[in-house]
């Protein structure tokens, strides 16, 4: 399956998951749900390692970036990511994200010997326009700016990004490397760093305590919703990772506002405007740019 489609089905999970995550987050904590989706991906991403035999001896090296990237993106980055959301809304946040595959894909051409195509550069200026439209109709309701949270967005951004590097590192040096194994030590870093934030009083931060307030309905909801957004979005995003183009698959996978919009229409949650349809103008074109790319032979460096 092409790099392309598995970022794709990535971002259609994560972003039909991302709409249940807001509202668990309103009723709970955000911190609550980043601690149960990071439990549920271990558990997921273990067992499957484990019945398929997907082991592979790694060197210490691989196994410190692994832990390190789940450490900074699904953890330390995720918090800062939630401050900055709290300060600015998700459309500035966002808006940040899509220079992101730019960042990746420079760190590309020096840490894996990646070259961008012209048609790739094309492409990622197009997912991009499809992220600053979503940020731009966000910025016209909010209409001011927080340098603390634009602080904040920042430094989650660049940590994500680390995260990213550190991972695709660790698949360049095993290229027998599970995506699924990978993940366990990504999600287990998470975990575990959530786990000793729970131990601090000022935190109050409990695992257990919500899912004894739900309904059994209740709880296999969010259970399946963390599945959807995590087990089956970083399985997805971390095969495109390992076997696709960094940049472009950073650049398709930051597309998610687009997926979550679409995704509120149809539920009535929001309602059909002009940037909704500009913003899928964009991200249409990007992936058929992509598409294009794919056998272009010359580059830009």
């Amino acid at each position: 399956m092409s790099p392309v489609l598995y970022a794709l089905f990535a971002n259609i999970s994560f972003a039909t998951a991302s709409v249940y995550f807001a509202t668990y987050s309103k009723k709970i904590s955000a911190s609550w749900v980043n601690y149960f989706k990071a439990s549920i991906a271990f558990i997921c991403f273990t067992s499957v390692t484990l019945v398929f035999g997907l082991q592979t001896d790694l060197p210490f090296r691989s196994v410190a970036f692994l832990s390190l990237s789940g450490t900074l993106g699904l953890f330390i980055g995720d918090i800062f990511l939630l401050k900055a959301f709290t300060h600015l809304g998700s459309g500035r946040v966002l808006m940040l994200f899509g220079f992101q595959p730019l960042i990746l894909g420079v760190a590309s051409i020096y840490l894996f010997n990646q070259r961008f195509s012209l048609l790739n550069v094309v492409a990622v200026i197009f997912l991009m326009g499809c992220l600053f439209t979503f940020s731009l109709e966000s910025f016209k309701q909010k209409g001011h700016w927080d340098l603390k949270g634009l602080g904040y967005a920042i430094i989650g951004v660049g940590l994500d990004a680390a995260g990213v590097l550190l991972t695709k590192s660790a698949f360049e040096d095993n290229p027998t490397l599970s995506p699924f194994y990978a993940n366990v030590f990504r999600s287990g870093a998470a975990v575990l760093g959530f786990f000793i934030l729970s131990r601090l009083n000022f935190f109050q931060l409990s695992l257990f305590r919500p899912l004894d307030l739900m309904k059994k309905l209740e709880v296999l909801k969010i259970v399946m919703v963390c599945f959807l957004g995590t087990f089956v979005s970083l399985g997805f995003y971390m095969m495109a990772m390992k076997h696709g183009h960094l940049a472009t698959v950073s650049a398709i996978a930051g597309t998610s506002p687009l997926f979550a919009t679409l995704f509120e229409t149809i539920t009535g949650q929001k309602k059909l405007t002009a940037y909704l349809f500009i913003g899928t103008f964009f991200f249409l074109c990007g992936v058929f740019i992509i598409g294009m790319g794919s056998n272009l032979n010359s580059s830009l460096f």
